[in-house]
């Protein structure tokens, strides 16, 4: 199945040679290149474009049209549409830089895992302890864990410890129009992770964090140290 963190991408190539597509125009030509996404997906999509000033949009009733900025514009990066390169610690560039978001960030770290049950437990944990709300499955693939993984989670991984809310979500939906509507939420049962689940989780979070946040003149340097020191 074909991730949805290409799809940003994609539309940027499909809008390029200043044409002017509908969201059902853009999700049609995303189709004919093998890439089904449902019509609200691309939506959310088409929205974090807009918010980054990528796109621009306008009503050609009953329609919404969506085309390239006419200055400036560039092919977005193909981490997310949560992508946004203030999130960079200070002092970084794009030379040095390879995670412009918190997503493309917890991706790169949990890549390594083998298992892939792990690797959903372990987002999931990290993206609601961070925003102190739900995480939603549009957010889940932007860490790279894609919709074939989340269904095997549900379906064969025994003593599963991510669940889906039955609460009403709808502000967040209003919030954060980077999620799309259709975008299913879930959260994990921290009663039943164990003392291996934390360890591994926090030393994520905390290669997370040293990304976004420069702490280098806070380390000590154990190789300057003298006895006296001490």
């Amino acid at each position: 199945m074909q991730e949805h963190i290409n799809l940003s991408v994609e539309i940027y190539n499909l809008l390029k040679d200043g044409r002017q597509l509908s969201i059902s125009g853009i999700t049609r030509e995303l189709e004919s290149r093998k890439m089904k996404e449902h019509r609200l997906i691309v939506t959310g999509y088409l929205r974090a474009l807009k918010d980054l000033d990528q796109i621009a949009e306008f009503d050609l009733s009953p329609s919404k049209i969506y085309m390239l900025k006419e200055q400036g514009a560039q092919a977005p990066s193909s981490s997310s549409p949560f992508s946004s390169p203030s999130s960079l610690k200070s002092g970084s560039n794009e030379a040095d830089a390879k995670e412009t978001d918190i997503y493309s960030c917890i991706r790169n770290k949990i890549s390594k895992m083998t298992s892939s049950a792990i690797r959903l437990e372990t987002s999931v944990y990290i993206l609601t302890t961070l925003f102190d709300r739900p995480c939603f499955e549009s957010e889940l693939i932007a860490c790279g864990i894609d919709t074939d993984q989340i269904s095997r989670y549900f379906q064969h991984f025994e003593g599963a410890r991510v669940f889906k809310p039955k609460s009403d979500y709808k502000k967040y939906y209003d919030e954060i129009p980077q999620i799309p509507r259709n975008s299913p939420a879930y959260n994990i049962q921290t009663n039943k992770l164990d003392l291996e689940f934390f360890g591994h989780t926090i030393h994520i979070l905390n290669a997370v964090i040293k990304d976004f946040v420069d702490v280098s003149e806070l380390v000590s340097k154990p190789g300057n140290k003298r006895l006296l020191d001490y």
